[in-house]
């Protein structure tokens, strides 16, 4: 499936189309709102120190909303960037500028979007891009990918495991467990508290690790 590697992956901060609850897929580049760099630049400076292991380059989404989030990141990091067409959220087609709410239940039906990707495709989109990225990374210095939520959901749809809602701007580190049969990831997230960055484990691993038991 997907290399047996270590990754952060971060959603982008708060764009115009999450702070209008409308539909914004792989073609529809909404901006960052104030809010959305704000969050960026408050977990900026925890990067450097913070992230363990450290990451070694960071991989973007071409998306305004995601690139502009990798910029601000960055400015804690130094690393070099690399931009990637692939890394684009699902592509919504028509459905683009719809409220997400009449758009959601559609999707969860397996229902494609009209003139856009089916998840299928796009999860083998992301498999693609994810692949590729991960056959060359060194394990000691995981890449730092910065993109979109549904870039989370289509990991699970790939390994049949629904990952719960992913917060904007909120870097998860993904730890492979290679013995762990439904889904070979601990996930953990990272909150800002204070002025401490603090690693915990993500919502949706604690139920993973539950049916495990």
């Amino acid at each position: 499936m997907l290399p047996l590697k270590p990754f952060y992956l971060i959603r982008h901060g708060q764009s115009r189309a999450n702070e209008r609850h409308i539909t914004a897929g792989g073609l529809f580049d909404s901006p960052l709102t104030d809010l959305g760099r704000q969050q960026a630049q408050r977990l900026s400076p925890f990067l450097r120190n913070g992230m363990l292991p450290s990451p070694a380059k960071v991989y973007h989404s071409t998306m305004i909303r995601a690139r502009d989030t990798a910029d601000i990141l960055n400015q804690g990091l130094g690393l070099e960037m690399v931009s990637d067409f692939d890394l684009r959220e699902h592509d919504m087609g028509v459905w683009d500028g719809l409220p997400w709410e009449q758009v959601l239940p559609q999707l969860k039906s397996g229902v494609a979007p009209p003139g856009g990707e089916s998840t299928e495709v796009f999860a083998h989109r992301i498999r693609h891009v994810l692949k590729k990225i991960l056959i060359t990374a060194d394990v000691e210095k995981p890449p730092l990918i910065v993109a979109h939520g549904g870039l989370f959901h289509a990991i699970g749809f790939l390994y049949e495991y629904a990952m719960s809602e992913i917060q904007n701007c909120h870097l998860h580190y993904f730890e492979p467990v290679p013995d762990q049969a439904l889904f070979p990831w601990h996930v953990w997230q990272f909150d800002v508290d204070g002025d401490n960055l603090i690693r915990r484990p993500a919502p949706f691993n604690i139920d993973l690790a539950m049916a495990c038991e």
